[in-house]
């Protein structure tokens, strides 16, 4: 069994939606299939748009926005021939929430879940229709009728996974051999029943989760790219596939924002050992990039080099912190306290200063929470460094090999490019410095070029 999910990417027009349902009777009958679909390109930012739209009381806003969302989606289905019925109740659901936030001018974030959540069901609905129409048994779930369980943390909802796996198998085995499920990515529902939805990028959770559940084969997350890359090819022209990564390495390149993959899409898979495969719909003959338990150690011990701009370094000093227990927790609480997310952490052997980074919007509220509350005997500067940017080398060779670190900086330093923060975790699968902002994508192409990790226009066929 497969568990494929179609992504926003893919999922354009009519044309991108008879294109999966063909590729879908193609292969249904070779292999016992769930899919899981993605809201069409653009959806999910119109419907968080609208539910900001509507707590305002911008009524009218409201109605044009929603009007280009209905015609949208029933103008494929004039194209595509089909009644769409449940569509159309879907997007009357839509309006009266709408109107009704309108009015009241408050919205919850239960209220935001909801209407965020109706992307995947209209694309979802439609996908459904087309299938049965090609004489393709096909019924379609959203996430909780699917199995999904959450806790109730709107907007960003972890799923309970052993609720899941039990509710999943219950819902979805006995049908599997009879039809195809057609599940709505993104979405769940809490334990009270109330929909929830898992955060951007979260169809690919929704479909390991269902993966993991079913125990598939593989999980396959059809996209518009080949597979996770050894750089972002606008920084790197030549960068290429990498053919298989542990779920540790890519966990890393997700941090990084490498395919905007949801960055706890894995962790189902990794109780359970399902393969999770990455692959372009466009492009079939690649067989993309294998996500699992095991690392093929290539070559080259690094596997990829990323970068993460929009960064600042908050640097908090003071000899009252030497030798005293307890100073980094006081400053990680307090960050932690006001939802501030760190993002790399270093602390010299002196103890006499932490440093630390944070996305760049969030950093002067970070100093001004520091100046408030901590600064006194123990901490007595606060320094900040704003135009930054983390540039990582991955990969799971680097544990216990020598000299990967001293590779690195001595590319680097080659060009002159200052290193201003370095951190590495004791799993040595990721070594991370900081450099100034105007500098970091020219340290990707040094460290990328010191590792060969340039595609091969002779051998790669993707």
């Amino acid at each position: 069994m497969l568990v494929m999910k179609f992504g926003g990417s893919i999922l354009k027009d009519s044309s991108d939606i008879l294109e999966v349902s063909e590729y879908l009777a193609e292969n249904v009958n070779e292999e016992r299939i769930v899919a899981v679909v993605s809201a069409m390109k653009g959806v999910t930012d119109d419907l968080l748009m609208l539910g900001g739209l509507a707590a305002s009381g911008k009524e009218s806003k409201v109605m044009e926005i929603l009007s280009k969302i209905r015609d949208r989606h029933l103008g494929i289905c004039e194209e595509l021939e089909l009644n769409c019925d449940n569509v159309k109740e879907e997007l009357r659901k839509l309006e009266r929430v709408l109107l009704g936030i309108t009015y009241t001018g408050e919205i919850t974030p239960r209220l935001m879940d909801f209407i965020s959540s109706l992307g995947e069901n209209l694309s979802g609905e439609i996908l459904t229709e087309l299938l049965n129409k090609k004489k393709i048994k096909a019924r379609f779930f959203t996430g909780g009728e699917a199995g999904i369980i959450t806790d109730d943390f709107h907007g960003e909802a972890n799923p309970l996974l052993m609720a899941t796996k039990t509710y999943v198998r219950k819902k979805l085995l006995p049908i599997i051999d009879s039809m195809l499920p057609i599940v709505a990515g993104f979405s769940g529902v809490s334990q009270e029943g109330k929909i929830t939805t898992l955060g951007r990028g979260g169809s690919d959770l929704t479909a390991v989760l269902l993966g993991s559940s079913l125990e598939s084969r593989e999980v396959w997350l059809w996209t518009d790219v080949d597979g996770l890359l050894t750089a972002d090819p606008k920084i790197v022209r030549d960068a290429r596939v990498i053919k298989q990564a542990s779920y540790q390495e890519a966990i890393e390149l997700a941090h990084f924002g490498a395919k905007n993959m949801h960055p706890r899409f894995l962790e189902p898979a990794i109780t359970t050992n399902t393969p999770v495969r990455i692959r372009n719909f466009y492009n079939k003959r690649c067989q993309g990039t294998l996500i699992s338990r095991r690392s093929v150690i290539e070559e080259n011990v690094v596997k990829a080099v990323e970068l993460m701009r929009n960064v600042s370094i908050l640097t908090v000093k003071g000899t009252g912190m030497i030798g005293r227990p307890g100073t980094s927790a006081k400053l990680f609480s307090l960050l932690g306290e006001n939802m501030l997310n760190i993002l790399m952490i270093s602390q010299s052997i002196s103890e006499s200063d932490i440093s630390i980074v944070l996305s760049k919007k969030e950093v002067g509220k970070a100093r001004a929470l520091v100046e408030t509350k901590l600064l006194g005997p123990i901490f007595r500067e606060v320094l900040l460094d704003r135009n930054c940017a983390v540039v990582a080398a991955i990969g799971s060779g680097m544990r216990g090999t020598p000299g990967v670190a001293a590779r690195v900086f001595r590319a680097i330093s080659s060009k002159g490019i200052n290193v201003k923060m370095i951190s590495q975790g004791s799993s040595e699968t990721n070594i991370s410095f900081v450099v100034a902002d105007e500098d970091g994508e020219e340290a990707v192409r040094l460290v990328h070029k010191e590792f060969n990790l340039r595609r091969n226009q002779h051998t790669d066929k993707c």
